[in-house]
């Protein structure tokens, strides 16, 4: 097989990973009424799952990241996907169990925080420095791209499986039946995607996407990261454009209570929301950012402005506009989102990381920026149980344009002074 082949089928490999390890830790992004519903909580206790999961993710960032700069990817993702698939079918017992619905939201709330050592630990770092291993400097919006386009695929088949499932074994007729079903349905693509990464990555892994010997990971290299401000100020963007992209999941309610959509309707457009649109977005973020705007922070100024633009957009309209039309609506945000934070984490080398840290920075990094799950869930839960109709989503959609607002201003920042000056002082 040639070099060029090799790469993008390690790609396509990676992407099935990624595309079926966080289908169940987030399956309130399709499942929200459901998991709601079927446990007994309230949208509160909801957001309280993922920050529990936030919460271990947290505490395992920076291992997991040093960790991952030492082993082998292939292991680490086949060994996280496991586990995951092992938790998730535990999550299917634990609600067809009867058990009173005290006694299984604490254990649900265990098994989310238990999903953080599935894909919080080495799973994540792993899975990002691997990709950015695989490919040139130049090439890392296009790598990233690559990676969310096959993410998405997968994610998208895996959720399209996951909501038929939920309708052709109860559905909204019988709501705990279809949610079980569903959820065994995600154990079963955890399962494959860990099968077929033993068989299709054997052999090319450790060749394509180890680390060179000179640049062999030292833990004296820690405090120089940590001291990096610039680290931080991308932490702070990656935190924004996260939490954008995670809590766009609260279009999918909004169709619901608000829009007046029945669960399977609105599922469909978190799906294509979600998932479908890495098919696009994921791919133009990175073409976007290579080659038109030159770089990835370059591209950041102007895809934050029209990620604004298009929440705005949303919040203007209001309620008496024709449901397809607010439908459609909701699904701008996720094309604008899923093109920044798909190649995000390539902005990395455009502020001078080394690869030989890679894994530490983006545990640093990755600490901020995955923090929306650890808050923003429980507190946009808490604005909704507070506030009556559209009021309560329409703050939380306000709170998603300033994160917008944030991006585009550290980008510009960033900007300035690594990549429009060093060009300004070469020429």
């Amino acid at each position: 097989m040639s070099k060029s082949a090799r790469k993008y089928l390690t790609l396509i490999i990676l992407g099935l990973a990624g595309g079926s390890i966080y289908i169940f830790p987030y399956l309130k992004y399709v499942f929200y009424d459901s998991l709601i519903h079927v446990l007994h909580i309230s949208n509160a206790q909801s957001g309280l799952l993922l920050t529990m999961y936030a919460i271990g993710c947290v505490i395992l960032y920076i291992p997991g990241g040093i960790l991952a700069d030492k082993v082998n990817p292939k292991k680490a993702l086949i060994l996280s996907l496991l586990g995951e698939t092992i938790l998730t079918v535990l999550f299917g017992v634990l609600i067809m169990a009867h058990l009173s619905p005290d006694t299984t939201y604490k254990c649900a709330l265990v098994i989310w925080l238990l999903l953080a050592i599935c894909s919080g630990f080495v799973f994540w770092t792993a899975i990002l420095k691997a990709i950015r291993m695989i490919g040139t400097d130049a090439e890392q919006g296009r790598m990233y791209g690559i990676y969310y386009a096959a993410n998405g695929t997968t994610a998208a088949i895996v959720a399209a499986i996951n909501l038929w499932a939920y309708n052709a074994f109860g559905g909204d007729t019988n709501e705990q039946m279809g949610f079980f079903a569903a959820v065994m349905s995600m154990a079963v693509f955890t399962l494959l995607a860990a099968v077929l990464l033993g068989i299709l990555m054997e052999g090319s892994t450790d060749k394509d996407i180890s680390t060179a010997e000179e640049d062999k990971f030292h833990f004296s290299d820690v405090g120089a990261v940590l001291k990096n401000p610039s680290i931080w100020l991308v932490s702070i963007m990656f935190f924004c454009i996260y939490g954008v992209y995670s809590c766009a999941s609260y279009f999918t309610p909004y169709l619901t209570d608000i829009v007046g959509l029945s669960n399977t309707v609105a599922g469909i457009c978190s799906i294509l929301r979600t998932y479908v649109v890495m098919l696009i977005a994921a791919p133009l973020g990175g073409i976007l950012a290579d080659k038109v705007f030159k770089s990835t922070l370059n591209w950041f100024r102007f895809g934050g402005a029209l990620l604004a633009v298009s929440i705005l957009l949303v919040i203007l309209v209001g309620t008496g506009a024709p449901s397809i039309l607010i439908a459609i609506l909701t699904l701008i945000p996720g094309l604008f989102s899923m093109s920044l934070y798909g190649v995000m984490f390539s902005t990395m080398h455009e502020i001078n990381i080394p690869v030989k840290v890679a894994g530490t920075a983006i545990g640093i990094a990755s600490i901020v920026g995955y923090l929306p799950d650890m808050f923003l869930s429980t507190a946009f839960g808490t604005i909704l149980d507070h506030n009556s109709g559209a009021s309560g989503y329409f703050q939380i959609f306000t709170i998603l344009t300033i994160f917008c607002v944030i991006v585009v201003l550290i980008s510009m920042y960033l900007y300035r002074k690594y990549v429009k000056q060093p060009k300004a002082t070469k020429a």
